[in-house]
C-alpha cells in the first residue's frame, strides 16, 4: 500500500478502526521502536495548553508495522479534557518509502486537498510550511478535525498529528509544527 493512500485512508476513519487496521497488519508484537521516545506527555501539554483545557496527556503507546515493506512506526496519545472530548495525539515515522519524503507528503496533500468534502459549508482545507514542516489543517461539521504537520527525511517522514472533536478544537498549524520540529531534532 502506498503511504499517501495509507494515512489518506486512515484520516477518515475513527480511531478506534484506525487501530484495529493497524493492529490487524501488524506483523510481530505491537510496540513501537521510536517514535514513543521522540515527545513527552509534558511537551503535549504545554505545546497544546491552548487547546487542552487543562487536560493530562495519557502514556504513549505505539505498534509498528512493516508488512507492506515500508516501515510505519506509530505512536499515540491522547490529552484528556475535563468535560470535552480528547485531543488525539499521533506521532508517525513512515521508512522505506518507494519516493521521495517530501514527494509523498505533497501527493498525499494534493489528493485529500481534491476532495470533495472541503467544498462543503462549514468545510475547511487549509495548507502551509511552518519551518522544514508541511501542514494541513482540515475538517467540517459534525466531524473530527485534523492538523497534521510532516518532516520529510530522505526517503521518509516524521508526522505529528492532532485530531479534535470539531475545528474550533484543533491545534493550530504552528502548534503542531513545533511538536514535530521537536521529535525531529531527536530523530
Amino acid at each position: 500500500m502506498r503511504p499517501e493512500t495509507f494515512h489518506s485512508s486512515c484520516r477518515s476513519r475513527s480511531k478506534a478502526a484506525w487501530f484495529a487496521a493497524l493492529v490487524f497488519v501488524t506483523v510481530g508484537p505491537a510496540h513501537a521502536q521510536v517514535t514513543c521516545k521522540l515527545l513527552q506527555s509534558a511537551e503535549l501539554e504545554s505545546t497544546l495548553k491552548e487547546w487542552a483545557s487543562g487536560g493530562k496527556a495519557t502514556a504513549f503507546s505505539g505498534v509498528t508495522d512493516d508488512s507492506s515493506g515500508i516501515s510505519f512506526d506509530i505512536c499515540s496519545s491522547e490529552i484528556v479534557r475535563p468535560g470535552q472530548g480528547p485531543l488525539q495525539i499521533s506521532v508517525v515515522f513512515a521508512q522505506n518509502l518507494h519516493m521521495k519524503g517530501e514527494d509523498a507528503i505533497r501527493t498525499r496533500n494534493a489528493g485529500l486537498a481534491r476532495e470533495e468534502q472541503w467544498k462543503g459549508t462549514g468545510a475547511q482545507f487549509e495548507e502551509k510550511t511552518v519551518g522544514k514542516a508541511m501542514c494541513t489543517h482540515y475538517g467540517r461539521p459534525s466531524v473530527p478535525a485534523h492538523a497534521v504537520c510532516a518532516i520529510p527525511r530522505g526517503k521518509a517522514y516524521l508526522e505529528v498529528e492532532v485530531i479534535a472533536p470539531s475545528l474550533k478544537e484543533v491545534a493550530s498549524m504552528d502548534a503542531v509544527a513545533a511538536l514535530v520540529q521537536m521529535a525531529n531534532g531527536r530523530l
